[in-house]
């Protein structure tokens, strides 16, 4: 039997989401009154200290990450893993008990992940029972990648007590605890957009293309002929709306939201005849710092069909009444992988 820890005991653990261009941590605590923010953060990552999720010069991201620690006083973390290096299959187990699961997956490996078994790690969901078979979902990683991560964070003086797919989290903190039916998830970042196809709230399928924010600056900044931050802060003003005013702008980034469109409609119809129930989604979560472009959401729902709303970060943790968290939601938006690992790290911070 475990015996809950005091709260003032408990080891703090920060959440930590790495990308090609910047850092976000955030950690959650549990008072007796609900969950509060107890802190976050972020900051850039120089070009080329990681590139398409690897870490290629180690000593520049231990040295940013160490000052961090030190001043931040951090000595526990929990880390997330890019999906881009990631491998996920939907896998059918005909005939094997669950206490066998991870022994057959691991004969497995070699037909789902490209890399001998002894060069990866996985993790895996049941997501359905039935009679003479099981559906599961495993997650892989390179042991390389993930092993060049813990380095990097143990000799920057923090040790990581876990890490799992940033998508796992992201799924952990958007998709409501009651929201079971199918859903996509488009998770727009500086450098890239993840699509994802959750059902009862676990992962089923995900791909990254490399359209980011920075795509629509570089877009905006090209056709009217104005500086990138001048492009940014037209971007945030003008949205994707086609009135007059926004025209310019609207003309400028159209291309690049309909191939976004497109990819959303391939993964959709790729998901509905490719799965076992032939199933679309029911409902559209949109995330990430550029997710909030004006009128992409209207957009969407109108070419796709389906309902479309901004993903709340903050839809799983449970604030005190009247609370209002210092992270704003149109910032905590961005900040979904770290909100989502944070609330894993919290209940582990429970038995520890």
């Amino acid at each position: 039997m475990l015996i809950p820890i005091p709260s003032f005991l408990r080891l703090p653990i920060y959440a930590f989401e790495l990308s090609d261009k910047s850092y976000k941590y955030l950690r959650l605590k549990e008072t007796r009154g609900g969950v509060l923010l107890d802190d976050f953060g972020e900051g850039e990552i120089a070009a080329g200290v990681i590139e398409h999720g690897e870490i290629k010069k180690k000593d520049i991201l231990t040295a940013l990450l160490k000052e961090l620690f030190s001043r931040k006083n951090i000595h526990f973390t929990a880390i997330s893993l890019p999906e881009e290096k990631g491998f996920l299959e939907n896998i059918q187990l005909i005939g094997i008990k669950e206490s066998e699961m991870r022994q057959a997956l691991e004969l497995q490996l070699e037909e789902h992940v490209p890399l001998p078994p002894s060069e990866v790690i996985f993790d895996y969901v049941v997501v359905r029972n039935e009679k003479n078979h099981s559906d599961v979902v495993l997650n892989a990683f390179p042991r390389s990648l993930a092993e060049d991560y813990l380095e990097v964070f143990s000799v920057a003086g923090a040790s990581p007590t876990f890490m799992e797919s940033e998508l796992t989290a992201a799924v952990r903190s958007i998709v409501p605890l009651n929201f079971t039916s199918l859903a996509m998830v488009l998770d727009w970042g500086k450098t890239r957009i993840s699509f994802f196809i959750v059902e009862n709230r676990v992962l089923r399928f995900a791909s990254t293309i490399p359209i980011g924010g920075e795509t629509l600056d570089q877009a905006i900044a090209k056709n009217l002929n104005v500086s990138i931050e001048e492009a940014q802060k037209l971007k945030a003003k003008k949205g994707f709306l086609q009135d007059q005013d926004s025209l310019p702008v609207f003309q400028a980034i159209v291309p690049v939201v309909t191939a976004i469109r497109e990819e959303a409609e391939k993964y959709i119809n790729f998901w509905q005849t490719h799965s076992e129930n032939k199933e679309a989604p029911r409902k559209l979560f949109l995330s990430g710092g550029d997710a909030n472009l004006l009128g992409l959401p209207q957009y969407l729902e109108q070419e796709l069909g389906l309902p479309v709303v901004m993903a709340d970060p903050w839809a799983n943790v449970k604030f005190p009444k009247h609370y209002l968290p210092s992270l704003e939601f149109k910032d905590a938006v961005r900040f979904s992988i770290a909100i989502g690992l944070a609330l894993a790290a919290m209940d582990k911070e429970k038995n520890i």
